[in-house]
């Protein structure tokens, strides 16, 4: 054989790979479904998603439910969310602001996305299953930005990256696919079900509220989590969602908040059966 034998390259060092990865935020999904399974959540990473107006095929960060009790309540019913996970790693912060005034034109039903089976309609306006979820819309942002560093230079910039938009559109597609397949279900067996679907995009540095105050002064404070509205077009159709901005380290804490929130609609489900059974006797 012609020619020298062409030496190996030497073994990458570990740091650098570490480095590497850290930097590119693929750890942090890891540590967000290691976290989550270990918190009680049946998590399925790297979901697939149709892109509608290309027909690629693309991935969710993660999707996630609580694992159910199934002694807690054995009557045929089920109260849940799945919650849809985007992850951010981002060095610098994330700004939410522009705080969204209350107007009669504006649809907030679309602010809590849910689906029911075989629920009566006098049942629903018993129990809760609106008005505890959209709590703290005080908090409620229009607008988002993304603070970068310039090349070269240590002053910031204020932006609005396409990939992060993407990933939020992203998510509330897969939200609309989700609550799409659940109302084309078979409400068979007597299973009622009442279903939330809730879009989270997960940061792992800071993430940051700018108020500005009727005397135009401007007000930035750290947050572990503020609510975005995000408006959009499925086709044709204009929708609102809102999406939740959560720092990682929060992450866990507010989703068993949620998940309070389903067992408590459960209970009262239950209930209400109980009590409409009685009267039907």
């Amino acid at each position: 054989m012609s020619g020298s034998a062409q030496r190996p390259d030497p073994p990458i060092d570990m740091g650098l790979i570490r480095e590497a990865l850290e930097r590119s935020g693929y750890l942090m999904e890891s540590r967000l479904v290691r976290a989550l399974n270990d918190s009680g959540y049946f998590v399925e990473p790297n979901v697939a998603h149709k892109d509608p107006r290309t027909g690629k095929s693309r991935e969710i960060d993660l999707v996630a439910e609580k694992e159910p009790d199934l002694a807690l309540y054995p009557r045929n019913c089920c109260v849940k969310t799945t919650f849809v996970v985007e992850a951010l790693n981002n060095r610098f912060p994330l700004v939410a602001m522009t705080e969204r005034p209350y107007s009669p034109n504006v649809d907030v039903d679309s602010y809590v996305k849910q689906g029911h089976h075989l629920i009566r309609h006098e049942w629903l306006r018993r129990m809760k299953t609106y008005w505890p979820r959209v709590e703290g819309q005080s908090d409620l942002f229009a607008q988002f930005c993304v603070l970068t560093k310039k090349s070269g230079k240590d002053e910031l910039m204020a932006s609005h990256p396409d990939d992060v938009y993407g990933s939020l559109l992203k998510m509330v597609e897969h939200v609309e696919q989700l609550r799409s397949d659940f109302e084309a279900w078979e409400s068979d067996g007597g299973y009622r079900r009442i279903f939330f679907w809730h879009p989270m995009l997960v940061v792992s540095g800071r993430l940051l509220t700018a108020k500005v105050a009727a005397d135009g002064r401007v007000s930035i404070a750290d947050a572990p989590i503020a609510r975005l509205e995000f408006n959009w077009h499925d086709g044709e159709d204009p929708k609102t969602t809102v999406i939740e901005l959560v720092r990682e380290d929060f992450l866990v804490e507010r989703m068993n908040a949620i998940v309070a929130l389903d067992l408590a609609v459960e209970a009262e489900l239950h209930s209400t059966i109980d009590s409409s059974e009685a009267g039907d006797q």
